[in-house]
């Protein structure tokens, strides 16, 4: 999908510098990076919009009055003044140590064409003019900020221009007499066209990056149970290279804020800028989730029969376990068996390079229903500890579950086989479910309308790094 021209144009800037923001002592969830690669997009589609903006610009009206000695004093006035051609030629987007991003365009050049008319007394004369602009040279700083709620707002920090040449051509009757005193119209008109591009860059960045800005979420409701807090905690870290900038990152429960009990990691990001957009989403980001999902009871699954396919080779019944526990259908004779699901506490995901570690382990607690009953048999306890792999944006079919034993009211149970099993199913069950949702995606940071494109997913110490581009 195409991101409109402006969105990515802002997308880009909101990282530019922060004021006023508190330096938080915790480790952000979530850092945005931008590159100077990612920069220079927004340089292309930056100049497109400031040329169809500076193309809007409406001038006002100028008079004034001058002295001719034998007429005295006569009064001129140019309105309808209209930019018909504006040229960027040289444009420039950096990144500046704690500054933040100047944007400055140099060489620039503009036509603008208009009426003119003069008085005395009880005459006039009018006539029509071309007035030719050249060497425009624009500088200008953003300077963004937070409100109490968390979301950027948006000033322009400082902005000067410049500009080197003017010259008028003035057609009409008595137009001899405007032409003596040109230099004194276009340094007028001069003084008006500076003042205006500032104005112009000025009232762009509030009636439209803030209101904009005003769309990056700050906090993303995920569903009924959690949402997620994405204010800054700090201000972005600038160098000549990249941009980066700290966000919470952090899920809650709809019933409350209350924090985790445990901290954020440190994020360090590798040094390499060949994407436009680095997303470094940590380790935290996923146990705040799980925290808050186990803190409100949704973890804890039962597994029956009649939730396993039709098709499927194992079925959740005494007779279906010959080989793993042999003495179990002998045992307990036509019953289906029913599985409970729990973590031993909040299950935490560990990243180290190229892989995810959930830990702690998930408890299974296998029962025996007897039929026409409510009875249920305690069968035997096992304990499941998942070892996840992630190339790009799908679970690794090297990823693993590793089973134990913890507890069997029954003799013999074939635990290495079972174990065979339940990877075999996860293999092809499982995971592919499981990548079924990895491809709907994570919900991150952007402004509306904001696309990205060519991807890639990597696992990092402490965090998920995702590597991206945006359209054009």
């Amino acid at each position: 999908m195409m991101a409109r021209p402006h969105c990515v144009v802002v997308v880009l800037l909101l990282l530019a510098v922060v004021s006023g923001l508190e330096e938080g002592a915790s480790n952000p969830g979530f850092v945005a990076r931008i590159t100077r690669k990612g920069l220079e997009y927004a340089r292309q589609y930056g100049v497109a919009i400031l040329k169809k903006e500076l193309s809007t610009i409406e001038l006002p009206d100028f008079s004034g009055s001058f002295k001719v000695s034998w007429i005295k004093i006569m009064s001129y006035e140019f309105y309808r003044l209209k930019i018909h051609d504006f040229e960027l030629r040289n444009s420039d987007l950096r990144l500046c140590p704690r500054q933040g991003v100047r944007a400055s365009l140099s060489n620039n050049y503009v036509s603008v064409s208009g009426n003119w008319k003069i008085k005395k007394a009880f005459f006039s004369f009018d006539g029509t003019f071309e007035m030719k602009v050249d060497d425009i040279c624009i500088s200008a700083f953003l300077n963004l900020g937070k409100d109490q709620s968390g979301r950027l707002t948006a000033s322009m920090a400082h902005c000067n221009n410049s500009i080197g040449h003017i010259s008028i051509d003035i057609s009409g009757k008595l137009s001899w007499i405007l032409n003596l005193f040109h230099e004194r119209i276009e340094n007028k008109f001069k003084n008006i066209l500076e003042q205006k591009i500032c104005e112009m860059v000025e009232k762009a960045t509030t009636s439209r990056l803030e209101p904009y800005l005003q769309t990056l979420p700050v906090i993303s409701m995920i569903d009924q149970v959690a949402s997620i807090d994405y204010s800054l905690i700090g201000a972005p870290q600038v160098n000549s290279q990249v941009l980066d900038t700290p966000f919470k990152g952090e899920f809650f429960g709809q019933n409350g804020h209350s924090r985790a009990p445990f901290e954020a990691p440190p994020i360090r990001l590798p040094e390499k800028h060949d994407y436009m957009v680095y997303f470094a989403i940590s380790e935290y980001v996923f146990n705040t989730a799980s925290w808050v999902y186990h803190q409100a009871g949704y973890m804890n699954f039962t597994i029956q029969n009649q939730h396993i396919s039709p098709d499927s080779p194992i079925h959740l019944h005494t007779s279906s376990f010959p080989a793993l526990v042999p003495q179990l259908a002998r045992m307990y004779p036509n019953m289906e068996l029913e599985l409970e699901m729990s973590p031993e506490s909040a299950p935490l995901l560990m990243f180290t390079p190229g892989n995810v570690t959930l830990m702690p382990a998930i408890d299974v607690q296998a029962f025996a229903l007897k039929p026409n009953s409510s009875d249920r048999k305690p069968l035997f306890q096992l304990r499941v500890q998942p070892r996840l792999g992630v190339t790009r944006a799908s679970l690794s079919p090297h990823s693993k579950l590793k089973l134990e034993l913890k507890h069997s009211n029954i003799n013999f149970i074939d635990v290495e086989l079972m174990e065979v099993i339940l990877n075999y199913y996860a293999l092809h069950t499982i995971y592919p479910s499981l990548n079924a949702k990895l491809e709907e995606g994570f919900p991150l940071p952007l402004p509306v309308d904001t696309y990205l494109n060519s991807s890639e997913l990597q696992v990092h110490e402490n965090f998920l790094l995702l590597l991206a581009n945006l359209d054009y």
